[in-house]
């Protein structure tokens, strides 16, 4: 058996007491992440980057909003991200994903097992979906992409009561911001159909509110006007045909996609016009 014995030394020890040296030690949790860019010099320009961690609404007249989210899955996938994408307007277009993926040298298989797709068709289930499976499946993906594709369409429902549906829609705006700031993706919010927001304008003023950034594109006659309301700046876009290049495209090497101009252009998109669902 061991016998630990303490003798005592008869000589007087003065003791300095110091205070503690704090060091910050950098948080390895959380590794911030690049912003994210369409690669489309003049979309760049006027739309400014998509910050990790921030939440940009974009609320489009136009259906330049489902090609511009597309586009910006491919761009995400590019960077090495997964993305997560909820979808409360059945607007997912895995095909233009592949087509756009292609004009930047990747293969389907490199495109769309990165993409993960969760569809609502009820406020209740987009609801669900936010607050209790989004942390989950952006940890598990560790994405960097969060899409919410018109996230205030099953809200504007008629069938659901006004009061329930603005309740559903603040604590899933609260819990979005919450999760994508976390989680420090980049989260993409949109509406498709300007005025169709008028109908409940309570969901429209949490929208705003909630958002880091809100850019509005109405569509016009060959184009569309992207006005950014945190800069006070609207500007004009028409992309050039498919596969043709401006004078900016030439200044990259890389593979990259040039546009976003379909073969047939863009459409606006009726107030209550859009993706209805009923018998």
């Amino acid at each position: 058996k061991t016998v630990l014995v303490l003798v005592a030394i008869p000589t007087a020890i003065a003791l300095a007491i110091e205070p503690a040296v704090v060091r910050e030690i950098p948080d390895l949790r959380t590794i911030a992440r690049p912003a994210l860019t369409t690669s489309v010099p003049t979309l760049d320009r006027i739309l400014g980057s998509f910050e990790a961690g921030k939440i940009t609404l974009i609320d489009s007249g136009s259906d330049f909003v489902f090609h511009l989210t597309t586009l910006l899955c491919v761009r995400a996938v590019m960077e090495g991200h997964e993305v997560v994408f909820l979808d409360g307007g059945n607007s997912v277009d895995p095909h233009g994903m592949v087509a756009l993926g292609k004009r930047a040298g990747l293969t389907r298989e490199e495109v769309l097992p990165r993409v993960h797709v969760a569809r609502a068709f009820t406020c209740h289930q987009m609801t669900t979906l936010i607050l209790d499976m989004l942390d989950k499946k952006l940890e598990e993906t560790r994405a960097g992409f969060a899409v919410f594709a018109c996230l205030p369409e099953m809200f504007l429902d008629e069938d659901v009561e006004r009061g329930e549906a603005h309740q559903l829609f603040q604590r899933s705006l609260r819990a979005l911001r919450r999760t994508v700031a976390e989680r420090e993706a980049v989260g993409l919010v949109t509406n498709a159909g300007l005025a169709k927001l008028n109908r409940r304008r309570s969901i429209r003023r949490q929208l705003y509110e909630s958002a880091d950034r809100v850019i509005r594109v109405p569509h016009r006659k060959g184009g569309v006007r992207i006005d950014r309301l945190d800069t006070g700046t609207s500007e004009w876009y028409a992309s050039v045909p498919p596969n043709q290049m401006t004078l900016d495209d030439f200044a990259h090497t890389m593979a990259r996609i040039l546009g976003l101009e379909g073969t047939d252009g863009w459409h606006g998109i009726r107030a209550a016009g859009y993706l209805r669902f009923g018998w």
